[in-house]
């Protein structure tokens, strides 16, 4: 009996530094990346003063759809859909991941204005609030409108356009946006309010102001009609509105790929793969170990091997039909190295074949080759191994012939 190939030693460290590279793999696909979301801030998980949780909420109960999205908000937004990016700020999110937001058909940037202390005493409160510096607005204009401005206006605003219905009440100062080629939809002697932008098929609204939808400027006069028919305004007639909350840091941990695999429909294709794998350990297992023994080898020789394909060809019980094909595809292929003139076949070519043997010095004649092979296709009763094995041999014998004379009986045709 031979050595084992593997020691015992070396396969036990192999089994047990797969087992650890299985544990970490697990490890890491369940972990994550950490949140730094905002409980207080301008987010619809937000219930303070600066937070949307009061415009989700409202939403929700006139009947639009509402999604807070923690991850993938491009694969959520629908052509009708609205996509909400409210107060982005510099740190938070990379600017190429907002930009990529706002590749959506229908975007409501609402830019940043206000930020606070959360409270000690109750959470999800503040204690304080104030503003934003204006470079942080600034930052999130041009993202959409590069030469747009930022104004604050703490004097009286008169609304000289507004396509929504009713005026908006805010909370001085007023956070308005000048130029930037901003059609406005709602807009004062001072600025802009609701400013739409257009790139091909996409379309950006600017909502300067977020006291409009904040949870404090809800409760001012018809702040709460005017916020429903923005976003009614907006969105697509069967379309949801997308809250990205990836901009206030929360972003959901992934779902682990290890819990997928046994939850319905992947758990077919774990079943699948387990059962492979279980045949495949059972297929190869034996090659562990003492070697398989070498099948006996084969007779050389040209003679030996017609007898041991004879010999296979019997044991499927189609001997006659093996030898029959055998000899047609043995005439086929002189014909081929022959190169026969085209549109010869059955009885033409064969007496093609047969001139050329002739000059070549072939004693076998192809003709009575191929009546003995077509007898075996006719025949009822089973030939003998040995009658089988003569005409295989012939017709062996008879190609050698034909196509060795080649150089010693050169012929022009």
């Amino acid at each position: 009996m031979s050595e084992p190939i593997f020691s015992r030693r070396l396969l036990i460290g192999w089994v047990a530094g797969a087992v650890v590279v299985f544990l970490v793999s697990l490890f890491l696909m369940g972990g994550g990346d950490p949140t730094d979301a905002d409980s207080t801030g301008p987010s619809t998980f937000s219930r303070s003063a600066v937070g949307h949780a009061g415009i989700a909420e409202v939403l929700q109960g006139v009947g639009v759809p509402v999604v807070k999205s923690r991850y993938n908000s491009l694969e959520k937004v629908t052509p009708d859909s609205l996509l909400v990016i409210a107060e982005p700020r510099p740190g938070r999110q990379s600017e190429e991941a907002i930009r990529s937001l706002l590749k959506a058909f229908r975007v409501l940037l609402v830019l940043p204005k206000w930020t606070g202390q959360p409270s000690e005493r109750t959470p999800g409160w503040l204690r304080e609030v104030r503003q934003r510096s204006d470079a942080d607005a600034q930052w999130a204009l041009h993202l959409v409108a590069p030469r747009a401005q930022l104004v604050r206006e703490s004097g009286q605003v008169t609304w000289t356009t507004n396509a929504l219905g009713p005026a908006p009440s805010l909370v001085t100062p007023i956070q308005l946006v000048r130029g930037g080629g901003l059609r406005a939809i709602i807009a004062s002697d001072r600025g802009v309010l609701l400013g739409e932008i257009e790139d091909g098929n996409r379309r950006i609204w600017i909502l300067s102001d977020p006291d409009l939808i904040a949870n404090h400027g809800l409760a001012r006069d018809a702040n709460a009609t005017l916020a429903v028919a923005l976003i009614n305004h907006l969105r697509g007639v069967d379309g949801s509105v997308v809250f990205d909350e990836t901009v206030h840091g929360y972003v959901a941990k992934p779902l682990s790929p290890f819990l997928l695999l046994f939850s319905f429909p992947f758990v077919v294709a774990t079943a699948q793969g387990l059962i492979a794998v279980a045949l495949l350990m059972w297929a190869t297992m034996t090659r562990f170990g003492a070697p398989q023994p070498v099948p006996p080898p084969l007779s050389a020789g040209r003679g030996r091997l017609l007898e041991n394909m004879a010999k296979l060809i019997e044991a499927d019980g189609h001997q006659q039909m093996m030898v029959r094909r055998y000899v047609q595809e043995t005439v086929r292929d002189v014909a081929r190295q022959l190169h026969a003139p085209r549109g010869l076949a059955g009885e033409a070519l064969l007496a093609w074949l047969q001139r050329v043997g002739a000059a070549r010095g072939a004693d076998i004649d192809c003709t009575a080759l191929m009546r003995r092979a077509d007898k075996l296709g006719a025949a009822r009763r089973r030939e003998p191994s040995s009658s089988l094995v003569r005409l295989a041999r012939d017709a062996q014998r008879w190609k050698g012939d034909i196509l060795d004379g080649r150089s010693r009986h050169p012929h022009n045709h």
